[in-house]
């Protein structure tokens, strides 16, 4: 029988964070800036002057380090230029290892790699190499996963809605749809959920609120199932009567690739 994972959402970011600077080596001309890529938004992206190799380089800043278990990007083409994806962590800013080995992504879809956080560094950097195409992004951050639980009740990770207008006749025949896009949504309830869990939903509300960030339901067995989706805007987490434990609903949506 197959051993299963716990939820996990990949929201909490370095990028952007305070005191920290974020450059890239090549920029297209243009409204392309690499500041583009933490903001969780698809509409804006960064892009590379060409096919020389690429740096996106995040610096922490004077007396500030660190750490990151996990890559996410969307919005991309990375897999059709032949981009070939490192990230890399340095204590100097001129002495860099890499995190894990470099990969061409398998699609233009979302992008998750997972892997030991090796520590509190002040430098990291995304290198690309190999393009036969000016890469580009439109989200990309690395930073610490965050696992939840098992969900307690069921859920779909697949459901979706066509989000679409649909033109009927005087007499009700279809005269003509024309679809917008498709529209993911998944919820996960976790009942009697403990004290630890519940500062990990409150953490990820606080900071990361209504934004967009990445979920994977389940990364051992179905580790392609990763997607940038948003919650619900309201957040209502009920302490269980006559306990300190609370019933956790969590309502997300996202826009199919």
């Amino acid at each position: 029988m197959a051993t299963w994972a716990k939820v996990k959402f990949f929201w909490d970011k370095m990028l952007g964070s305070a005191g920290s600077t974020l450059s890239a080596t090549s920029t297209a001309a243009g409204d392309y800036s690499a500041e583009y890529l933490y903001n969780m938004l698809e509409t804006n992206i960064w892009k590379a002057a060409g096919t020389l190799p690429a740096y996106i380089s995040y610096d922490a800043g004077a007396g500030n380090t660190r750490p990151a278990d996990y890559l996410a990007i969307a919005g991309h083409n990375l897999f059709s230029s032949g981009s070939l994806l490192s990230l890399q962590y340095s204590s100097d800013g001129m002495t860099y290892l890499n995190a894990f080995t470099p990969f061409v992504p398998s699609s233009d879809g979302v992008v998750l790699k997972e892997f030991t956080n090796p520590g509190l560094f002040r430098y990291w950097r995304l290198g690309m190499t190999g393009m036969t195409a000016a890469p580009f992004m439109a989200i990309c951050v690395w930073g610490v996963s965050t696992e939840l639980d098992y969900a307690t009740a069921s859920f779909d990770p697949y459901a979706q809605e066509a989000v679409a207008n649909v033109n009927l006749s005087q007499g009700g025949y279809v005269a003509g749809i024309h679809t917008q896009y498709i529209e993911r949504s998944m919820s996960f309830k976790f009942d009697d959920a403990d004290a630890a869990l519940y500062e990990k939903v409150r953490q990820w509300w606080d900071t990361s609120g209504v934004k967009n960030f990445f979920v994977a339901w389940e990364v051992a067995n179905n580790s392609g199932d990763v997607f940038l989706m948003r919650p619900d805007p309201q957040f209502n987490n009920p302490i269980k009567n006559g306990s300190v434990r609370r019933e956790i609903s969590i309502a997300l949506k996202g826009r199919k690739e």
